[in-house]
């Protein structure tokens, strides 16, 4: 089992507990339940993100030395680092 750490805003965090209240979770289950929602809604799997790696390794083992191997990268927005939170907290001075 591994533990997943997140930072966020008050508001952010009062979002959480209000959405986990309303579906009747921890705030723990409400966020698993989150990440694998969107994970099946933008189609991602890690046994698919494992099977593109290999897929890459084998082409490149495959192509003479020296060539030129094209790699598309994903887009960063791509599974679930679109999810991150990008709002500044504030510190009092």
């Amino acid at each position: 089992m591994k533990s997943l750490f997140i930072r966020c805003s008050q508001e952010t965090y009062d979002l959480a507990h209000a959405l986990a209240k309303k579906e009747s979770r921890s705030l723990n289950k409400q966020i698993i339940h989150m990440i694998h929602s969107m994970a099946d809604e933008k189609n991602v799997a890690v046994d698919k993100l494992l099977q593109e790696s290999k897929e890459a390794v084998e082409v490149i083992k495959n192509e003479p030395e020296g060539a030129t191997v094209e790699i598309n990268v994903p887009d960063p927005k791509w599974g679930l680092s679109g999810l991150a939170e990008t709002k500044k907290q504030d510190f009092p001075d």
